[in-house]
């Protein structure tokens, strides 16, 4: 899926704004910096979305190195399961293993002992913090459906 023109998805246009404001463009993917994490997922469950998970990546101008390994996946959506149950859920699962990874992850040595570009930064005197991104994605396939169930 290209996103050539900088066009938000569909999905990604059901948030707020001023979420969307301190989203950090990486190719055709959005994050976000850690301390915003939580609004946006909080924002997506309140928008009836779901989230599929994310991962980390460092975004650099002149370079992105993405940490697929640092992910925060929460479970694939159960057989019958309603979509607001799947929004909470999946809401909870990837706040508790994003809070998870941070706690227990030392994100910028992982990168800088991964990417050889990343250690060279680091070796300039970049802060790698200051780079990082936590990319998410979301599934609305349901979320009309639902939002106009809830007017009826």
């Amino acid at each position: 899926m290209t996103n050539p023109n900088n066009i938000l998805t569909k999905q990604e246009h059901r948030l707020p704004k001023t979420v969307i404001a301190k989203a950090i463009k990486s190719s055709n993917e959005f994050g976000w910096r850690q301390q915003d994490f939580q609004e946006v997922v909080e924002a997506a469950r309140k928008t009836r979305m779901a989230i599929i998970g994310g991962q980390v990546q460092c975004v650099f101008p002149d370079g992105t190195c993405e940490l697929y390994w640092l992910s925060y996946d929460p479970a694939e959506r159960l057989i019958n399961e309603p979509w607001l149950t799947y929004c909470e859920r999946t809401a909870n699962e990837c706040l508790e293993k994003f809070n998870q990874l941070i706690a227990t992850t030392n994100i910028e040595e992982e990168a800088v002992n991964s990417f050889q570009f990343l250690a060279d930064k680091k070796k300039s005197g970049v802060d790698i913090n200051n780079y990082l991104a936590f990319i998410l994605y979301f599934d609305d396939k349901e979320t009309d459906l639902c939002d106009k169930e809830q007017s009826e």
